[in-house]
């Protein structure tokens, strides 16, 4: 049993044994676009520096996997509903300086540049010495069973994302392993056979929200049954809680890691955003008979790299995410709720829709584009119909104001220069 010491950001099931350390960031990316992020030349120029603390925590674990959130080398990009993520060769002495062994591809970035982007991606990591998981050139490879064994113990992972844009791998078709509970289930019950920990690194939710949407807590929940060791998840961009579900940890959201999101000139809010500069690496401790604990390290992205947090700023984001977790117990869509109460109050309905009527005008094909995103993304259909559905029915104000407050901090709150 997981007993959570939330003053020190760590659990463990009460038994002293020798274990392998297992560290997951959260998103890695050099750019996002060159008037927003100094890290792209950091990042080339300074390979080590970005990470500041944190690196000695990935140094230290056993195992290091990252979520590799865009493509490596792109050349042409696709259209989208969104941005195309490219890192450049120069800041490839980025990614192997902390001896990632594993990168994740499960994402809505792993596609920016269509099928010849991912397979160069896959060539470069392998080329790198870094495995990696979630992606193929049909199906069968994006979904094909991972193991990595290190410290005398096998560890079995799962990776899959949303299929933003319609880009989930299907036969004769290369893409992401997509978001099908059914085959992830059958990828847990196969990996079990063969390896002592099972971990479940999914990418999905919405975006910038503080409380995680109803369908990644009934499907993170669903894959909590088959009992995998850990579920650990990322793409809402910042920090969110975690729950320990029928004994499995199920960390929602570790927040950006090297991902320096700015404020991107059509956005309303002009100052950079406290919670998406804000995560937290997972490390989990692990032995042949399952997981014995987990830390959790609160960093804070500045100008000149990763900070990672002590004192006052470490405690105050456990105590965050202290109450985020909380908020999950006894209703779990409570703070779903209050997600969507707040944004139906802030009009961001009214802000996509008219996203979306202003790109016609500009450029019809990435208006269709977005169009396709909106209908084809579960972190838009999750967030859209449940909002219309409550508005509709007039319940759309039924939600605990102190959670509505929480998410109007999430979106809001200034970052504080250090």
């Amino acid at each position: 049993m997981l007993n959570i010491d939330w003053k020190k950001g760590c659990a463990a099931n009460g038994t002293a044994k020798k274990c392998v350390k297992i560290v997951i960031t959260g998103d890695w990316v050099p750019c996002w676009s060159a008037e927003v992020s100094p890290y792209d030349k950091l990042m080339a120029e300074q390979p080590e520096k970005c990470y500041g603390g944190t690196l000695d925590v990935i140094r230290n674990a056993d195992l290091r996997i990252v979520n590799l959130e865009c493509v490596l080398n792109g050349k042409t990009p696709v259209i989208k509903g969104g941005p195309c993520l490219s890192a450049r060769e120069c800041h490839l002495p980025s990614l192997t300086a902390p001896g990632f062994q594993v990168a994740a591809l499960a994402n809505n970035h792993s596609c920016d540049f269509g099928a010849d982007g991912l397979a160069g991606t896959m060539k470069t990591l392998e080329r790198l010495g870094i495995r990696h998981l979630g992606a193929g050139m049909d199906a069968d490879e994006a979904w094909r069973p991972f193991a990595y064994e290190v410290g005398g113990v096998r560890i079995g992972l799962v990776n899959f994302t949303e299929g933003h844009d319609l880009i989930a791998a299907a036969p004769g078709k290369p893409g992401v392993a997509g978001w099908e509970l059914e085959r992830a289930k059958r990828n847990i019950r196969e990996l079990r056979k063969s390896c002592d920990i099972v971990i479940v690194i999914p990418h999905g939710g919405i975006e910038f929200a503080a409380h995680p949407s109803k369908y990644c807590v009934d499907t993170y929940r669903a894959l909590a049954a088959e009992h995998p060791d850990a579920i650990v998840a990322h793409h809402p961009h910042v920090p969110q809680g975690l729950e320990i579900h029928d004994g499995v940890p199920i960390f929602y959201s570790l927040g950006n890691y090297m991902f320096y999101m700015g404020v991107p000139s059509f956005y309303a809010v002009k100052h950079p955003l406290h919670y998406r500069r804000h995560g937290y690496l997972a490390e989990l401790e692990v032995a042949k008979d399952g997981l014995h604990g987990f830390r959790i390290h609160p960093y804070r992205l500045n100008d000149d790299g990763a900070e990672l947090l002590d004192g006052a700023a470490k405690s105050e984001m456990l105590e965050t995410l202290r109450h985020l977790s909380a908020d999950l117990e006894p209703d779990p869509y409570a703070g779903f709720h209050a997600l969507l109460k707040e944004h139906w109050q802030s009009g961001f309905l009214k802000w996509h829709i008219g996203q979306v009527v202003a790109a016609f005008d500009k450029n019809p094909r990435y208006a269709a584009a977005l169009i396709r995103n909106r209908m084809t993304t579960l972190q838009h259909t999750g967030l859209y119909l449940p909002l219309c559905e409550r508005a509709v029915k007039g319940t759309i104000d039924d939600a605990p104001d102190a959670m509505v407050e929480i998410e109007k901090e999430y979106m809001n709150r200034p970052l504080v220069d250090k």
